[in-house]
């Protein structure tokens, strides 16, 4: 019997591990992962990164933007005593500040473009003018912004299903509020409502049918409820459909590593959208029947985006499988590389929720 706490420090490792062990590979193909970074082979450990990728500079087993601004989310929805949208921002506003490298580092286009918007002038001073906004804004003149259709509100919705106490629908409407906060567009936030719905699934002890099945319902609702708090809409494929056929994919070949991969990548796509990369996530899942070490090996030889949708795995499978699935000096080495404690966080949200 896997207990909340062990479902709970899963998830937050889950998608540690995920994150760290895909930053390197980020942005390859498979023929490159292997070539560049594997010696030939698939990579199944942590990595140092090479300087032609995002994470040039970076320790091994550093993390990027998925996870590190999960965990100063969480800490503030802990300090706020629940998910609200002060949290989220005042997250943001930590995070830029206080983890500054994971922010200029990793930080996505839609999320570097809502910090102005967010943040305002005030709030810029008040961080020292640690970033910068350059864009070109033409796209709010636009019926739809199609651009922040990506898989940046998703990657931090694993901790809406963290704080629903297994309750799916709350999962979803705290997604897009943990979501909203930088991703103001239905495609990215249906992204979010399937990953708050399948952690929050797991956290109440759902098998893996039932995880997907939330996901799928996710989708459905996070667009729904979405749509209409949303001032500009957006076209996209549908988030919903294509986990049920990344999820189809993953049955297929969740025997064949090398297949699954290549119908993940090539069918699904593992990119910064979120109709790829959360799909893919799912794939995955499903394939690996809920290991997360499995299906974090996976999204991470499988290319593009690789540590957003390794994260989104690894927290999946993290919160249906628990702590036991990884290997035990994993927690230790990543709180200590990234200087986070992974486990405390774990217990004051444990805490709080009992």
């Amino acid at each position: 019997m896997i207990g909340m706490y062990d479902r709970i420090l899963g998830a937050f490792l889950g998608n540690a591990v995920g994150d760290a062990m895909g930053a390197p590979t980020e942005t390859r193909p498979t023929y490159l992962i292997k070539e560049d970074i594997g010696d030939g082979g698939y990579v199944f450990d942590f990595m140092k990164p090479l300087d032609d990728t995002l994470a040039a500079g970076m320790e091994k087993g550093m993390v990027t933007d998925d996870f590190s601004l999960s965990y100063v989310t969480a800490k503030h929805i802990l300090e706020k005593g629940g998910v609200t949208r002060e949290a989220c921002v005042d997250a943001l506003a930590e995070w830029i500040r206080d983890y500054k490298v994971y922010y200029e580092k990793h930080a996505g286009p839609t999320t570097r473009d809502a910090v102005a918007r967010v943040l305002g002038e005030e709030k810029q001073l008040f961080l020292g003018q640690l970033y910068s906004v350059d864009s070109d804004d033409s796209s709010v003149f636009t019926v739809c912004n199609n651009g922040e259709a990506t898989n940046g509100a998703a990657m931090k919705a694993w901790v809406a299903g963290i704080f629903s106490r297994g309750n799916i629908d709350i999962a979803i409407d705290n997604a897009i509020v943990i979501g909203r906060v930088t991703h103001e567009n239905a495609v990215a936030l249906a992204g979010a409502g399937a990953v708050g719905a399948a952690v929050a699934a797991a956290m109440g002890g759902a098998d893996l049918a039932g995880i997907v099945d939330a996901g799928i319902y996710g989708a459905h609702e996070g667009l729904r409820r979405s749509w209409d708090m949303l001032a500009q809409k957006s076209a996209g494929a549908s988030v919903e459909e294509r986990i049920k056929l990344a999820v189809a994919a993953g049955m297929k070949y969740s025997n064949d590593f090398d297949a699954c991969i290549a119908e993940m990548a090539d069918v699904i796509g593992t990119g910064l959208l979120a109709n790829e990369a959360v799909p893919a996530a799912f794939g995955f899942a499903v394939a690996a029947k809920g290991d997360p070490m499995k299906a974090i090996h996976m999204a991470v030889n499988a290319g593009n985006d690789t540590d957003t949708v390794a994260a989104i795995a690894g927290a999946i499978c993290g919160a249906f499988r628990g702590t036991a699935s990884f290997p035990a000096e994993y927690l230790l080495f990543l709180s200590e590389v990234n200087a986070m404690d992974i486990e405390g966080i774990a217990k004051q949200t444990y805490e709080f929720l009992i």
